[in-house]
């Protein structure tokens, strides 16, 4: 079959659609064309042409027609600063050979068919551009294929390709020059572009999730696959080799032109990379495989072994196997390989799952819905709120690899088996465990971020603007802590809220000598030492005016409760209420600047406080109240140093209901798995995100934790109790169970209060 047209310009890409037999055209005009095997049908004729649309549906002229004119527009290139690389590959002594169109052998040119493109098969324009490259995207979970096109205007478009032509979805704009080359492998596009650069797509959350700089201002022609890795072929001839991670791991000058075309291809039990050039060759190279890194052996394993008969402990053996350290740019792509397995695990559960993305470089949220059997009442929906992001773990204290999960006497060890990766697959199996005996009456909602760890970065915004899809929700659930003891299970009602505050006092003058200026001037440090010691009295309380006046009164019920904690932890009752329901001001760090030795006076100093607020402080006014505090008692020193305060962080108290409906529900789930009344304790801690939620969707949260009070917990030799884990699965699947029951939404739903 040839290509002979004048209308449409050359004909820069291809694509080939198997299940419908349909080829699509992209063209010099900047228009997409198609044609439909099946469909539109295929007429043989002695032409041995193939004919394309112009713009206004019509035939264009085949070559028997004549000689082809040089067009004003066609055969001219637009006036960017410096020519596409394929101008540069048009060599003015072009040898011919036989059968080629220019070599007069046309007695040698076997048959072809003509296809003539209907007018309906042209979207005119496609794009603002020529449509350099276009590659098929295998179906997804919707069952649609589509098209990916790249195109001199800078952009990436996709098109779902349904029986009636292709249909615009989404379009990716960047500034690296022309989009010259597409190759895509699951959810992932990489496009080069003509400034020397690969980018990387996430076709499930359209976001940018990497940019490969191959060599500035050198266009990438072709790029090629190879299992995980990348090769990038550039208009110097070099080839690059990189790894799942983006890392560069072999460059060789392939070409002494432009390095044109690139296909990796399978020779018995050998695998070759073949680059076409326009040096006149085409060369073969040896593609050894390379060592793939853990999460991309997990990202193309199952998720659940088909052997496997504990599925619990086989996923978290996977999951924290990959290091999601969101606080560490290192990990960036190990907390996004993360959220893709995760995504993946939760599907294979049976939840119905996407990512959510959060922002540009930031970790994407994973949203799964287990799905309850669909009754006559309207079913209660339940969301699980928890994180798949971890702290460091160096190696140092502990006594296994921290991303390698050992089970030891009973308890799994690795970071995140109990913050919180072990609770979230816990939740997760329990849904599907109900949901494979079709006894899940109600639907699971489990929202997964992956930057908790460092502040929850763009969490509520992404909520926000996905919440039609999170749907309504009647109760929110959260595993995010751990018992007070080894052995008496307990429930959570209550979080400490948080106010972090930087403090920086600055002479505007550089470091200077001690021995020299000291007496001479008024020192930032000493300024500092003496505001810091404002904060508190000789008993550790806070100076704050009436920083205590709205803290809640102990009721006689609370005191019966420390006395009783007191007798369980032998640990004074006074020690647990002043951790759990009394604010408290810690003083984190103070920095100077300038070397820092025994004979320097520093020019500025910084401090790093925070305040830990209880029912029922109120937020913004004790944050008001500090930096107001701070300020006057600063202006009493009369010091000629200045002074900045920022509070960069904050989080509001959270307490849970005793008498809410759902609260009794998970209580007794507790009680009837492990067979003893739970303990209700509180934290000192805080998670910014559990009050916010419940004042987002108007229900009340719950809090279980699963593991024990010397679990480790950011800390060496984290781990979790095999037992605490499964009986943690069990408890769920009871709480799911009760709120699913029939009338059990008859309650008026109040909204969150204390």
């Amino acid at each position: 079959m040839t290509l002979d047209q004048v209308g449409a310009g050359d004909i820069f890409s291809l694509a080939w659609l198997p299940s419908s037999q349909t080829i699509f055209i992209g063209c010099q005009n900047t228009s997409l064309q198609w044609f439909s095997f099946e469909s539109d049908g295929i007429a043989r004729a002695d032409s041995l042409d193939a004919t394309l649309s112009t713009s206004s549906g019509t035939s264009t002229p085949s070559a028997s027609a004549g000689p082809r004119q040089a067009h004003k527009f066609f055969d001219s290139y637009p006036r960017f600063e410096r020519k596409p690389a394929d101008l540069l590959a048009r060599n003015s002594g072009t040898k011919t050979g036989r059968g080629s169109p220019d070599s007069g052998h046309s007695d040698d040119v076997p048959s072809a068919m003509q296809l003539n493109i209907p007018a309906v098969n042209v979207i005119d324009p496609a794009h603002y551009g020529y449509i350099y490259c276009m590659t098929a995207l295998t179906a997804t979970g919707d069952g649609i294929t589509r098209l990916a096109t790249g195109s001199g205007d800078e952009s990436i478009k996709l098109w779902k390709c349904l029986p009636n032509g292709p249909e615009f979805e989404h379009e990716f704009s960047f500034d690296r020059g022309a989009i010259l080359t597409i190759v895509a492998k699951g959810d992932n596009i990489y496009a080069g572009c003509q400034d020397g650069c690969v980018k990387v797509l996430d076709l499930e959350t359209k976001t940018l999730i990497r940019t490969i700089i191959v060599e500035e201002g050198i266009d990438v022609i072709s790029i090629s696959l190879f299992n995980s890795d990348l090769f990038t072929c550039s208009a110097n001839g070099s080839v690059k080799r990189w790894s799942a991670s983006f890392d560069c791991i072999a460059s060789w000058n392939a070409h002494s032109g432009i390095a044109l075309s690139s296909i990796v291809t399978q020779r018995e039990q050998g695998f070759y990379l073949v680059t076409g050039g326009n040096d006149s060759s085409i060369r073969v190279w040896d593609c050894v495989p390379s060592t793939r890194t853990i999460s991309q052996e997990l990202q193309y394993s199952p998720c659940i072994g088909p052997t496997a008969t504990d599925v619990l402990t086989y996923a978290l053996t996977k999951f924290v196997s990959i290091p999601s350290v969101s606080s560490v740019p290192s990990h960036k792509e190990d907390c996004r390989q993360t959220a893709i397995w995760l995504r993946k695990c939760l599907g294979q559960l049976g939840a119905r799952t996407s990512l959510l993305p959060t922002g540009e470089g930031n970790n994407p949220l994973v949203l799964a819905t287990f799905n309850g059997t669909v009754g006559e009442h309207r079913k209660p929906r339940v969301l699980f709120y928890g994180h798949y992001d971890v702290i460091p773990a160096p190696r140092d204290g502990w006594n296994s690899e921290p991303f390698t999960l050992t089970g030891k006497n009973g308890y799994l060890y690795g970071r995140g088996a109990t913050d919180n990766k072990g609770p979230i697959l816990a939740v997760a199996c329990a849904a599907a465990d109900l949901l494979s005996r079709r006894a899940l009456g109600l639907d699971l909602v489990m929202l997964i971020e992956g930057e908790e760890e460092c502040g929850s970065i763009g969490f509520r915004e992404t909520v926000q603007k996905h919440k039609d899809d999170i749907g309504e929700i009647d109760a929110i659930l959260v595993s995010n802590s751990t018992w007070i003891t080894d052995d008496r299970p307990c429930i959570t009602y209550g979080l400490r809220g948080v106010i972090h505050c930087n403090i920086e006092i600055t002479s505007q003058l550089p470091a200077l000598h001690s021995g020299v200026e000291g007496g001479g001037i008024v020192e930032p440090m000493v300024d500092m030492v003496k505001l810091l010691a404002a904060l508190t009295d000789d008993r550790n309380r806070v100076l704050i005016p009436e920083f205590y006046d709205a803290v809640r009164v102990k009721s006689d019920e609370e005191k019966e409760l420390y006395d009783l904690l007191s007798q369980i932890t032998q640990k004074p009752a006074s020690s647990l209420v002043a951790r759990w329901r009394e604010p408290s001001l810690t003083i984190h760090t103070i920095e100077i600047s300038g070397p820092k030795n025994a004979t320097v006076i520093p020019g500025s100093v910084k401090a790093q406080v925070s305040l830990r607020i209880v029912p029922d402080q109120d937020l913004q006014t004790i944050i008001k109240s500090l930096s107001d505090y701070l300020r006057t008692t600063y202006a009493g020193f009369k010091s000629p140093n200045q002074i900045q305060i920022a509070v960069d962080h904050s989080a509001d108290w959270w307490l849970g209901n005793l008498d809410d409906t759902w609260f009794k529900a998970l209580e007794s789930a507790i009680q009837d798995e492990w067979g003893v009344e739970p303990l209700r304790i509180r934290e000192g801690g805080s998670i910014p995100s559990v009050p916010w939620l419940e004042k987002e969707f108007g229900c009340h949260a719950l809090h279980l934790p699963m593991g024990q009070g010397s679990d480790q917990a950011h800390l060496p030799n984290e781990r979790i109790s095999i037992i605490n884990l499964n009986k943690g699965k069990s408890v769920v699947e009871r709480f799911l169970s009760k709120t699913a029951a029939e009338g059990f939404l008859s309650y008026t739903k109040d909204q969150p209060s204390s």
